[in-house]
């Protein structure tokens, strides 16, 4: 069978159509080569061009294009635990990664000189000058936008509804992207617009807690939550309840993991700052000069 042609949910019959179930979708190609060329000029016309942030940027695309393209998004029309592969990988692989590759700036550098041009002129019309966008970064606000959109999409009907609207699949995994990399901006993102270690381990932690309580409910349900996948586990060897328990062991402990690694380095990052000659000027309210810190509650 030819790729991209499968791409609803009973379509798949075995792993010999999984290998052909490649996503060819043309906006969706070329979305990505489109913000990787601008990422890769954005770069060339910058200073700062770091060899690990473009890597970073690279295992951010790959990510993306396992989640997206390859035959794991017909097998996610299938099976809930494979759809939540799809979203780990969305949520804790792709979005940190761009969230620490990526600097924005790069990506404005990167349009055609008239295009660059029109958008910084259309964000000051709309009041969005370096000012107003840090007053508009609120992490808070940003778990609270990614943990309601984590929340909804998994209720059953509303999951259920994506999975067979192709439109709302791409809604979700839109909301899903773009929460959590202002989430992962907020923590790993440019030093002058990242929250201080420690908030950003709390954020991390706030973030695993409301993971466990959604994949515990998963996990432990009596009964499954999708009728999705009711006709459609049995070509794989599970009954409907497994997936969705595997499912739940998916979000709760890779899911759990990534966290707790960030939240590690983001430590040692913070024990080694307060060894740092700047620390007591620091400890006694002084910032050093150049060095702009973020609070939680401003972020930014």
């Amino acid at each position: 069978m030819p790729p991209g042609v499968l791409a609803h949910a009973g379509d798949l019959t075995g792993v010999h159509d999984l290998v052909w179930a490649w996503n060819a979708d043309p906006v969706l190609l070329t979305g990505l080569v489109t913000v990787a060329a601008l990422v890769a000029r954005g770069n060339r016309r910058g200073s700062s061009g770091h060899q690990a942030r473009l890597v970073a940027f690279g295992g951010a695309l790959v990510a993306l294009v396992a989640a997206l393209a390859s035959p794991l998004d017909a097998l996610a029309g299938e099976l809930a635990s494979a759809h939540m592969v799809q979203h780990l990988l969305l949520v804790q692989v792709a979005a940190p990664l761009l969230a620490w590759s990526i600097s924005w700036g790069a990506v404005v550098r990167g349009l055609p000189a008239g295009l660059r041009r029109g958008v910084v002129r259309g964000a000051w019309r709309m009041g969005l000058g370096p000012r107003r966008l840090r007053r508009l970064r609120s992490p808070i606000s940003w778990l609270l936008a990614h943990v309601a959109a984590m929340w909804l999409w998994h209720a059953g009907w509303l999951y259920d509804a994506a999975v067979a609207n192709h439109t709302l699949h791409v809604v979700e995994h839109a909301s899903f992207l773009a929460t959590a990399c202002l989430l992962w901006s907020a923590v790993l993102g440019a030093d002058r617009h990242r929250v201080s270690p420690g908030a950003g381990i709390l954020a991390l932690f706030l973030l695993s807690l409301q993971g466990v309580v959604l994949s515990a409910l998963l996990t432990f349900a009596r009964e499954p939550w999708y009728e999705s996948y009711r006709a459609t586990t049995a070509t794989w060897g599970l009954d409907p309840l497994a997936d969705q328990q595997l499912a739940g062991v998916i979000m709760w402990i890779p899911g759990g993991l990534i966290n707790a690694a960030v939240g590690v380095g983001l430590a040692v990052q913070w024990l080694r700052r307060l060894d740092t000659p700047a620390a007591g000027a620091v400890r006694s309210g002084a910032t050093p000069r150049g060095e702009e810190r973020t609070s939680w509650a401003g972020g930014g």
